[in-house]
């Protein structure tokens, strides 16, 4: 029983690659969870999706949970990227005990999630290749074919055959990675203190691995999935898009240029290094982030099918400004 996770902040996230490779793969047992940024600004989102998908498995649909940086209960003056909250509502709302996150954009190999069942029944952590391409297409059987190759996931050249192999925690990264929920309730969860700088999936692996998971740790080059390289710099998922830029969410310091070249990297530099001391100093495995709670939140949605409210949470910004005037 696995619960496959998919999160976009994209205008056009590809869902078609998605339905038809992986509608063949699923088990009666598995569930699909979209955490769909977009839902909360078209109406007619939800009713789109649904006639893409055609009936062919059920589909939670949810817009990402309450936060404090994006979408109708944000605090700044517009949204910024904020992946961390987005996995997290996948993992408040998951039933099934191992989970996997993959990207948009993206079709998986016509075997792709019998690699994370297995890893499953060792309660394996599992990273997969990714690869990026051109011209992606998935045929009526679930195969996936394309033309050129763009680039490479490093890590796969480091397995000399066809059996995984033992990673750390930064291998493990969100475009393709199966884990068991028992494991992310130990830790908290993804830290939501990566709000805009992101890594929060590298950031994920090591706090993992401090809190004894390491020898549970593998790659497999044969777990792949495929993300369209032409949609990912595609002007409908732009952020130069005028008349859409306001509610796409972005990884910068603030809405001006000039001053993300000019401030944004001290501020990304000041964030990685608390991060920095939190994992390699003070070795917690916990999250930075003070609100988030993994536990309590699946317990609330499940009694109320609610989330927190994120009304008295706050920020000072590493400029000293409140998140408010940002």
């Amino acid at each position: 029983m696995i619960t496959v996770t998919y999160i976009t902040a994209r205008l056009d996230p590809r869902l078609d690659l998605f339905f038809d490779s992986i509608s063949p793969q699923l088990r009666e047992s598995d569930e699909v969870i979209l955490i769909d940024h977009w839902l909360d600004y078209y109406p007619n989102r939800k009713s789109e999706v649904a006639t893409l998908l055609n009936g062919r498995f059920n589909l939670i649909h949810l817009p990402p949970k309450p936060s404090i940086w994006r979408g109708p209960h944000r605090k700044t003056k517009r949204d910024f990227a904020d992946t961390s909250a987005a996995r997290n509502t996948a993992l408040i709302v998951a039933t099934k005990p191992y989970i996997v996150f993959i990207d948009d954009l993206t079709a998986v190999h016509h075997k792709w999630l019998e690699y994370h069942i297995e890893a499953a029944k060792h309660k394996h952590i599992l990273a997969g290749q990714y690869k990026s391409v051109r011209d992606l297409k998935v045929l009526p059987n679930g195969y996936v074919v394309y033309g050129l190759l763009g680039s490479k996931d490093g890590r796969a050249e480091h397995q000399p055959d066809n059996n995984p192999i033992p990673i750390t925690g930064g291998w493990v990264f969100g475009s393709n990675s199966g884990l068991p929920v028992e494991y992310l309730n130990k830790i908290g969860g993804y830290d939501e203190f990566c709000a805009r700088r992101g890594i929060e999936d590298c950031n994920l692996g090591v706090r993992l691995e401090i809190a004894g998971y390491k020898d549970k740790m593998y790659y497999d080059k044969n777990c792949v999935v495929y993300e369209d390289k032409y949609y990912h710099y595609s002007m409908s998922n732009s952020t130069w898009n005028p008349m859409l830029a306001e509610y796409i969410p972005l990884r910068r310091y603030k809405t001006d240029d000039n001053q993300d070249r000019e401030q944004g990297p001290k501020i990304f530099k000041a964030m990685e290094d608390v991060e920095l001391k939190h994992l390699h100093e003070t070795k917690s495995f916990y999250p930075i982030n003070p609100y988030f709670n993994l536990e309590k939140e699946r317990e609330l949605y499940r009694n109320s099918g609610s989330f927190r409210s994120t009304e008295k949470d706050t920020f000072t910004d590493y400029d000293g400004e409140p998140i408010e005037d940002l």
